[in-house]
Order: C-alpha cells, then sequence, then structure tokens
C-alpha cells in the first residue's frame, strides 16, 4: 500500500495516507521525491517546486495558489496556501431549479402554494429534516466523523431525521 495518495495526473500535491518523515524517499509516477519536512497523515505534500501565485492543483482542479515558493517534498497547509476565490459571495442571482416557482423572498398571488415534501400516513406533509455535515477537503474526515457522533450522541431535537457526515 502507498503511503501517500495523488488523485489526478495533474496534481502538483499529493496527501499523505499516513504521518511520514522528512527525510523519506517516495516513488512518485517513477520519480523519486524526499521529502523536506514531516508530513502528517491527512495533508498534503509538494510533488514539485511551486512558484509563489502559482496554482495549487489537487483532485486536478486548483484548490488554491501558493502564497509563497513551496519546494518540492515541503509540507502545505493553510499557511501555505490561499483560496482563488475573490470578495464577498451573493448567492442572490443562483437560478432555481424550478422556473415556475417564485424567487425567494416574493410570492404569486392567485398561486397554490408547494413545496418539495411527502404526505404521511396520517394525511400530514413533512420533509426531510436532516443535517449534514460536508467538508470541503479530505484531510478533515476524521473531525467531520467526530462532529457528526458527538451530535448525533447529544441531540435529541424533535423532528431531526438525522445527523449525518458526507
Amino acid at each position: 500500500m502507498k503511503d501517500f495518495l495523488k488523485i489526478n495526473p495533474a496534481d502538483n500535491v499529493a496527501v499523505a495516507i499516513n504521518a511520514l518523515s522528512a527525510g523519506t524517499a517516495l516513488n512518485v509516477d517513477g520519480e523519486e521525491i524526499t521529502l523536506v519536512a514531516d508530513i502528517p497523515a491527512g495533508h498534503k505534500f509538494a510533488l514539485r517546486d511551486i512558484a509563489e501565485g502559482e496554482n495549487v492543483i489537487k483532485y486536478g482542479f486548483p484548490i488554491g495558489h501558493a502564497r509563497h515558493a513551496v519546494s518540492r517534498g515541503a509540507f502545505l497547509d493553510h499557511n501555505d496556501i490561499r483560496t482563488n476565490l475573490e470578495g464577498q459571495l451573493d448567492y442572490s442571482d443562483i437560478a432555481i431549479d424550478n422556473p415556475s416557482a417564485p424567487a425567494p423572498g416574493s410570492a404569486r398571488k392567485g398561486a397554490e402554494a408547494t413545496f418539495m415534501g411527502y404526505e404521511r400516513a396520517d394525511g400530514q406533509v413533512g420533509i426531510r429534516n436532516e443535517l449534514w455535515v460536508i467538508p470541503t477537503v479530505g484531510c478533515v474526515n476524521g473531525i467531520v466523523k467526530q462532529i457528526v457522533d458527538r451530535l448525533n450522541a447529544e441531540t435529541k431535537a424533535e423532528g431531526v431525521d438525522g445527523i449525518f457526515g458526507f
């Protein structure tokens, strides 16, 4: 079994599956890479030199850009990568899946109100009331499991169908 995970040929970082020590030599796609720092399990290391401002590629997609030059075999975390997103995000112009549905905050006069739910055996209606914890990076999967386990152990809220981690 490999000690690291590289998802896409375009990736310029890989993720340590196990904790790796500085000085460890890894064969990545036939090329030897010597780690210049300890890499905790679940964290990234550079597969090649990455210039300041250059995109950091993981899963074949840019996950941000380097805040500073990063050496091949170096550990990368949030101190080394800056998001490519800029400014405040505004979700008010996102299209609605149902074009006949009213825009958020508005109502159509004379239209019958509907929603995507289901009818219960007693004739009442319901929706799924689920809480999902969805990580944006793999290195926090263990924390997601801890959050979900703790919420499930402590939450007995009426009307909550489930708390899940993705």
